[in-house]
């Protein structure tokens, strides 16, 4: 009995650890002013740093960082900061039902944005860290793999990333 207990136990804290799992998840504002202020701390009246504009082009301009209550931490560019959740959406390429799931493989994994300039050139749009699952519905193109939206791509390296079955 007590055998079963602790494997009970033991499963439970390996499936616990897969769903605390980091996901790449996009964030953008949705208030009738096209961008929420990001604050240096998850308050009102704390300093604005920057600012989350809406969706474009099918893409959202920062990235999930966490929650607290009901602010949402976010990075826009290099800076990180808070926002007001009501005012957040979000977009991510991991649904949590597919497989395989393409996982971040480096301590700051890059993922770039498409250039309109010069297709052959990515700028940087941000990074995640080692073991963060980037999506499980994504394309390869020669040595990327293609997080598809409506309008825009983002890319990853293949040798920066792996692909967990």
């Amino acid at each position: 009995m007590m055998k079963r207990l602790m494997m009970f136990f033991a499963a439970l804290a390996i499936s616990g650890t897969m769903w605390a799992q980091d996901v790449f998840t996009v964030v953008y504002a949705v208030s009738d002013d096209g961008f929420v202020n990001v604050r240096e701390k998850p308050s009102s009246k704390a300093r604005v740093l920057t600012k989350l504009y809406m969706f474009s082009h099918g893409l959202g301009e920062g990235v999930l960082r966490g929650k607290s209550g009901n602010w949402t931490k976010v990075s826009v560019g290099k800076t990180t900061g808070w926002a007001y959740s009501k005012y957040v959406g979000s977009m991510n390429w991991y649904k949590g039902d597919g497989s395989p799931r393409l996982v971040a493989a480096l301590t700051s994994t890059p993922i770039y944005r498409e250039s309109m300039e010069d297709a052959a050139k990515h700028p940087l749009f941000t990074t995640v860290k080692k073991g963060t699952v980037i999506a499980d519905k994504f394309d390869e193109d020669g040595e990327y793999y293609v997080l598809t939206t409506a309008h825009d791509y983002l890319f990853v390296k293949k040798t920066d990333a792996k692909i967990v079955r």
